[in-house]
């Protein structure tokens, strides 16, 4: 009983669909990754916010292949959020925010991947790249 309840924890897909930088589509749940907080892209007359398109090609490239999310919670929309690895990266998420085009969203990841973000910082990548 334990396993099945292991199992159902993680969800597997190929070459989910992209939303933007934070969200993607594995199967039928829209995944949004565990403390990971990316720029908005353009909803409707919303415009986007700097780099949003930048970070959801950033995803795009993260997610070739087959991609695994394991179970964290469900947010207020009712996505599942998850911890995410792929052909491309075993820590979706870190890479994310490793690259600038992401920060870390503390307020629930409680400094998980503060690591990354201060990777990106001291490298100048993405929101965090010098002038």
């Amino acid at each position: 009983m334990i396993f099945a309840a292991v199992l159902a924890a993680i969800i597997a897909c190929t070459a989910p669909s992209v939303h933007d930088g934070d969200t993607l589509r594995c199967g039928s749940e829209r995944v949004r990754l565990f403390g990971v907080d990316a720029p908005e892209v353009r909803r409707g007359k919303i415009p986007a916010e700097p780099l949003a398109y930048e970070a959801r090609d950033e995803l795009i490239g993260l997610t070739r292949g087959r991609v695994g999310c394991r179970f964290v919670d469900r947010d207020r929309y009712r996505r599942f959020v998850g911890r995410c690895w792929s052909n491309a990266s075993p820590d979706i998420n870190a890479a994310q925010i490793r690259s600038g085009l992401a920060t870390e969203y503390r307020r629930y990841s409680k400094g998980a991947y503060a690591a990354a973000e201060a990777e990106a910082r001291r490298a100048g990548r993405g929101a965090w790249k010098r002038p």
